[in-house]
């Protein structure tokens, strides 16, 4: 039995608010149920527009946008989590479209600052203004994830860690709606003839919280602490591909060395994990920096109670900010991020606006949600590597491609959506979610659900006999499968449904649900009893987080499939050493190809980022990622 199965525990309740020591790493308390998806910004709120995409993820390149009564026909914006760059404004047509079923409906509402058409009596704001639209407002996120590990950007592996850490620690670079480069600390970047080297040119005029300053000397230090094997970093020292060091020129310009060719490095550096520290802060408090979080971003962190909230002031000198976002510091005067695990009490908070925004709105509370004239629903596709079973090719029986062939037969995506997800999570059909760059449709029916054909390969392997429960047998072993999952309804309720699909072919599917570390660790683990785990990890570009998922040099930390094969190796390393589009379109359908034809996994569905906003909020939108931005939030009362 594995040892992660008694991890599924309460967590102890003693808080203690803090501004030092480490964030709680224990268990927590698994979700208690299912509650839900999208509405619209309630009557009162201010709002520049809207998209409704009838079948989003059937027909990604086509979506309406009403607009003074016309219609516009848009595409390509969809991969990147923005399903619409115009907008219009009439509210009660929203709410009609939004009454369409969700089987066939995703509504998808994005405020974005720079894709909302000027109007005549809105005129450019200045420095000085921008000063001056400083409110002093308050916003309280609640935050389904308790189970972060750290908000130290290059330590930290959770996505909902970087909600928070994204509004401390600046980036080099940004990506505005389309996925283009914009800079940040970075003003400019150019890479040698072979991409092995990439020289920075950096701002003049940033200052860290601490009142350090930003120098290349600084930025060389970030580089190195992110691949230092002491920072055990999971997303940072990754997204660094093959770094050997760098050269400080100037104050104001660093030159980067690489190994192999790093035509990605620029996308790699708009990852929130790539987030610039204090040099001064690490160095002060060493292994304790995460109790000091000091960056240079709009936000400065104040305290944190252990898996409870966070709060964040204002930082008054940001005046550094990329060009996607207003001039000046933030609007809001502090952010409160406060993690509630069961989805009912989040909803519960929503609407009696104690909490202005939480996320993960579940499926089945979308239209409690959307029948409120106080609240909204705002999402966006999470495109990229889809939530799906990972399988562990070291460890018996799933080392067996067969085992694994019969699995993806056993598996009605169907059933589990319209169970689980009410028809508004898209199925995914293969590893990647449509609409992520490079996608192969036609490996989508690789493995179509298919009982008979699994039985089949399961009698092939040996597994004739039956016993009384129903579960096959060879040589008086069950066939039984260790699974992990985390808390919560988008992994703990697929994974039941899987369970009773898996036992009409005769395979036992033991779920084991443990804290988002404790999976991550036990499944990273060369020696991992673990056969088949459910992750997704999203982007709008497939070379970073393929690479980080299958291959071989990560073995140990984040390829979970153990998979190792000199093919796929080179064909993932090209991808990130080309930048001719057409190139790595070719090199990803070939790796798209051997991660199908091995079964290494088998996508369930696809993420989207689905939060209930209150219509107090304006100016909420999402990035590229569908991360949710908050620097231009304000709050009116």
């Amino acid at each position: 039995m594995p040892w992660t199965r008694a991890c599924r525990c309460v967590r102890n309740r003693e808080h203690k608010r803090r501004t030092r020591g480490p964030a709680f790493p224990g268990c927590r308390r698994p979700a208690s149920g299912l509650v839900t998806l999208p509405r619209t910004l309630g009557e009162s709120a201010r709002w520049h527009g809207f998209c409704v995409a009838v079948r989003l993820w059937i027909e990604p390149q086509r979506f309406l946008c009403p607009i003074d009564g016309q219609q516009q026909q848009s595409g390509g914006l969809l991969s990147r989590g923005f399903p619409c760059r115009i907008f219009g404004s009439n509210n009660t047509m929203l709410k009609n479209r939004l009454r369409t079923p969700w089987i066939w409906l995703i509504a998808t509402v994005v405020l974005v600052a720079g894709c909302v058409a000027p109007t005549g009596d809105a005129p450019a704001m200045e420095e000085d203004a921008a000063m001056e639209s400083m409110g002093s407002g308050t916003l309280t996120i609640g935050i389904r994830n308790v189970d972060y590990d750290t908000f130290d950007p290059h330590a930290s592996a959770f996505t909902q860690a970087a909600y928070v850490f994204r509004n401390i620690f600046d980036r080099l670079i940004y990506l505005d709606d389309d996925a283009n480069y914009v800079a940040g600390l970075a003003t400019a970047w150019e890479a040698s003839d072979d991409a092995t080297e990439w020289t920075l040119t950096l701002r003049d005029d940033v200052t860290f919280h601490d009142g350090s300053a930003f120098t290349a000397d600084v930025l060389k230090f970030n580089f190195d602490r992110m691949k230092d094997p002491a920072t055990e970093s999971k997303q940072a020292g990754p997204l660094l591909g093959s770094y050997t060091g760098s050269e400080v020129v100037d104050d104001t310009t660093l030159k980067v060395t690489f190994e192999t060719p790093y035509a990605l490095f620029p996308f790699a550096l708009s990852s929130p994990f790539m987030g610039i520290v204090s040099q001064q802060a690490v160095e002060e408090h060493g292994d304790n920096f995460s109790d000091a979080l000091i960056g240079s971003g709009p936000f400065k962190f104040v305290s944190e109670i252990p898996g409870n909230e966070v709060v964040l002031e204002r930082n008054d000198d940001y005046n550094w900010g990329p060009s996607i976002f207003h001039e000046g510091p933030a609007h809001l005067e502090s952010v409160v991020f406060r993690f509630i695990l069961e989805e009912e009490a989040r909803l519960s908070a929503l609407e009696t606006g104690e909490i202005l925004i939480i996320d993960e709105v579940p499926p089945a509370a979308v239209d409690r949600v959307q029948g409120n004239p106080d609240t909204s629903v705002l999402g966006a596709p999470k495109v990229g590597l889809a939530r799906g079973i990972h399988f562990n090719t070291t460890y018996p029986p799933t080392d067996d491609i067969r085992m694994r062939q019969a699995f993806m037969h056993a598996i009605d995506r169907e059933e589990i959506d319209q169970i689980v997800f009410k028809g508004v999570y898209p199925v995914a059909y293969q590893l990647l979610t449509r609409g992520v760059k490079f996608y192969d449709a036609s490996f989508e029916n690789m493995f179509p659900y298919d009982p008979e054909r699994s039985v089949e390969l399961l009698e092939e392997m040996g597994y004739t006999e039956i016993n009384d429960d129903g579960y096959r047998m060879k040589d008086g072993e069950v066939l039984s499968l260790f699974h992990a999952t985390f808390p919560g309804y988008v992994a703990e309720l697929p994974a039941e449904v899987i369970q009773a699909q898996l036992k009409r072919v005769g395979i036992e599917f033991l779920v084991n649900v443990m804290t988002g570390t404790a999976m991550m660790d036990g499944m990273a683990s060369m020696d991992s009893t673990f056969n088949t785990a459910l992750i997704g990890t999203y982007s709008p570009d497939p070379g970073l987080f393929l690479d980080r998922m299958y291959h071989s040099s990560t073995l140990g930390t984040r390829n979970w499939s153990k998979w190792a094969n000199d093919e796929l190796d080179a064909l993932l390393r090209r991808g990130l050493e080309t930048g001719d589009e057409a190139e790595r379109a070719e090199i990803y359908a070939e790796v798209q190809r051997i991660i199908n034809e091995n079964a290494l996994g088998a996508g369930i569905y696809a993420n989207v980022s689905i939060f209930g906003v209150s219509s107090k909020v304006d100016g909420f939108r999402f990035d590229p990622y569908a991360h949710p931005e908050i620097f231009d939030v304000s709050v009116t009362e």
